[in-house]
Order: structure tokens, then C-alpha cells, then sequence
């Protein structure tokens, strides 16, 4: 039981038993979009969600499933993957922010030839998700790509 409270702190408001089934109660922030929510309960085929109160500030959630041992963990599961996703979508946003003040002195300072040389793509053409980085831009010699696929000589 500890481990199961423990794990969702802060958001952890409340654990019940009402009839068969299991509420796990969570208080999130308001600004957490609950379409999201939703959606990520909605992943799991044995739980349900109802949104308890929401005000300014927080939404208290009830994740419902049946009170199994199978279902306590279901809804453990859902309401650490809510959070997870959540957090996760609040820092990128921060993060974004955060490069996006790094860019502005970054253009503040530099010359407009610099400026024009960075890219956020790497030299092979690739858009890259992973380690970002200020790249240079090759020379614009090349040859043209296509989006069709190509033949392969014999």
C-alpha cells in the first residue's frame, strides 16, 4: 500500500473501496489538458475516469477499476502514466521556452552572416530528434533530392 501512495505523491488524494471497484484519486494541476487524460485512461480497457471537482487551481480525478489485486494495479499504473506524461509535457514546454530565450541572445550577439549558417537539421539532409545541436550548413552545391523512391542500378 505504501509503495502504491508513495509512488504518486504529490498528487495522491485518496484510495477507496465502493462496492467492488477500486477509486484511485488524484488531484492535478488545472492547466493538465484532460483530453489527455482521458485518452491515456482510456488505454487501459478495465478502468474508468471521472473527473471528481475541478476549480482554478487543481481537478480531482477518479481512476475506477475493479478492486482486484489486477485492479489496484491498473489504476496505478494509469495514474503514473497521466502523471509521467503530464510532467513530462510541462518540462518540454519549459525546456522550449528555455532555448527559445537562449536563441533570442544568441541573435542578439551574433553577426547575420553566423546567423545565417545555423541550421537545425544535420548536414546529410536529416531532421534529427535526437542531441539538437547548432550544425553548419554545408555548401549548396549538390544535387537535387526527390521524394520518389529510387531505382537501383544494375
Amino acid at each position: 500500500m505504501y509503495e502504491l501512495i508513495s509512488s504518486l505523491r504529490p498528487y495522491f488524494f485518496s484510495l477507496r473501496e465502493i462496492e467492488k471497484n477500486v477509486s484511485l484519486d488524484i488531484k492535478i494541476p488545472s492547466r493538465w489538458n484532460l483530453e489527455n487524460v482521458q485518452y491515456i485512461a482510456s488505454q487501459y480497457k478495465s478502468v474508468g475516469l471521472k473527473v471528481q471537482d475541478k476549480n482554478d487551481k487543481s481537478q480531482l480525478i477518479s481512476i475506477i477499476s475493479v478492486a482486484t489485486e489486477d485492479g489496484y494495479q491498473t489504476v496505478r499504473s494509469c495514474a503514473i502514466e497521466i502523471i509521467r506524461y503530464n510532467n513530462e509535457l510541462e518540462e518540454k514546454d519549459r525546456l522550449f521556452r528555455e532555448k527559445v530565450r537562449e536563441l533570442e541572445a544568441l541573435f542578439k550577439k551574433e553577426s547575420l552572416d553566423k546567423l545565417k549558417d545555423i541550421t537545425f537539421i544535420e548536414e546529410d539532409g536529416q531532421e534529427t530528434t535526437e542531441g539538437l545541436s547548432l550544425v553548419g550548413k554545408g555548401d549548396a552545391e549538390g544535387s537535387e533530392g526527390s521524394d520518389q523512391p529510387q531505382e537501383e542500378d544494375d
